[in-house]
């Protein structure tokens, strides 16, 4: 019989479980009086579709915290395999003050920032938050939603970043899916 997991090693084994799962890569951004804030983030999914809600795990630790979980819309650009250097830039990589700088975005219907050469962009305005231990989840009721191009997925996985290659053929339309 094993002995009880201590935290330091629940949280270890966590870490290790989490790289054996490929996630997509994100930008969420929001519009401030400050100009436009963003942050990479590869805890997103979505909710429900009725109301169609998403989920975004923002750090509490993270400088852009608070202005996210305040935020009163805010978009999400799944990024494009193309895009590695506007992740590490969203990351931290970058002063937050700079982190707009050279990165080519227009204004969505709720004013944040939709990035330019992303996959996919998906609106919300802020639905609601809750606590998750050292993160917040920030749901948000989405507004507008809509693939921009058919690019390659930016994928993060085993610490680093990868793609997918599409399918050769579509699925076929299914119950079981959405």
């Amino acid at each position: 019989m094993s002995r009880p997991l201590n935290l330091d090693e629940l949280q270890a084994g966590l870490k290790e479980a989490m790289r054996a799962y490929p996630q997509g890569v994100t930008v969420v951004t929001t519009s401030t009086p400050d100009g436009p804030k963003g942050i990479t983030v590869s805890s997103f999914t979505s909710v429900s579709l009725s109301p169609p809600l998403v989920m975004v795990s923002l750090s509490k630790g993270s400088a852009l915290h608070d202005m996210f979980t305040e935020a009163g819309a805010f978009a999400v650009n799944f990024l494009s395999d193309d895009q590695k250097s506007v992740s590490d830039r969203f990351a931290g990589r970058t002063e937050l003050k700079d982190r707009f700088k050279w990165i080519r975005h227009s204004a969505g219907v709720t004013g944040s920032p939709l990035i330019e050469g992303a996959r996919a962009v998906i609106e919300c305005r802020r639905w609601k938050v809750y606590d998750g231990g050292d993160h917040s989840m920030v749901l948000g009721e989405v507004v507008s939603a809509k693939a921009a191009n058919s690019k390659r997925p930016l994928v993060y996985f085993a610490q680093q970043y990868t793609t997918v290659e599409p399918p050769d053929h579509p699925a076929p339309p299914s119950d079981i899916i959405w």
